[in-house]
């Protein structure tokens, strides 16, 4: 969603302060003009491309190199979670569920919430260290397999209910 909540408009001003790196921006909303006229008066227009909205997540995360997450209110961070199922490293603004996800520089990259100058220089350390990229994806991917497929929630919460339910007896 094209949303003051996603914070896109940071992550323009963001991209502004990193060269030769270009944005793929999926969704649509209310914001979408402003954001636009956003990333023309920052210059960088010529390397964003607002794709409207799209139902082919798993071939928009396949093509891509990084994931971002700007998001000044993201209550769990299905998002993240959709990052590390597909592989990439993810950045994020440490809002509440990208902040509970993400053990910072381990499995993903923490930056303060609408700190374009902070959210720049994470994505400048993840594209400058390939090394690391992959670290970050590797370990992203690993933290959703051991905690968050269909599988392991389903269990956490038969689990969870099975206690429930012994304790009710």
């Amino acid at each position: 969603r094209l949303h003051e909540n996603k914070a896109f408009d940071t992550l323009l001003r963001a991209l502004a302060r990193v060269p030769n790196v270009y944005l793929w921006l999926a969704g649509e909303g209310p914001l979408r003009r402003e954001l636009e006229g956003l990333a023309e008066e920052l210059g960088i227009r010529p390397r964003v491309r607002f794709l409207g909205w799209r139902e082919d997540t798993a071939a928009l995360f396949a093509a891509s190199d990084v994931y971002i997450c700007p998001s000044r209110h993201e209550p769990l961070g299905n998002v993240v979670l959709e990052g590390w199922a597909q592989g990439r490293p993810v950045i994020a603004a440490d809002s509440l569920g990208p902040g509970t996800l993400i053990d910072h520089g381990k499995n993903g990259v923490l930056c303060p919430v609408d700190d374009d100058r902070a959210m720049g220089d994470a994505i400048k350390w993840v594209f400058s260290d390939e090394s690391f990229a992959h670290q970050l994806a590797t370990k992203g991917w690993e933290t959703y397999q051991q905690n968050f497929t269909e599988k392991v929630v389903v269990e956490k919460y038969l689990e969870f209910f099975d206690k429930v339910t012994k304790s009710n007896t």
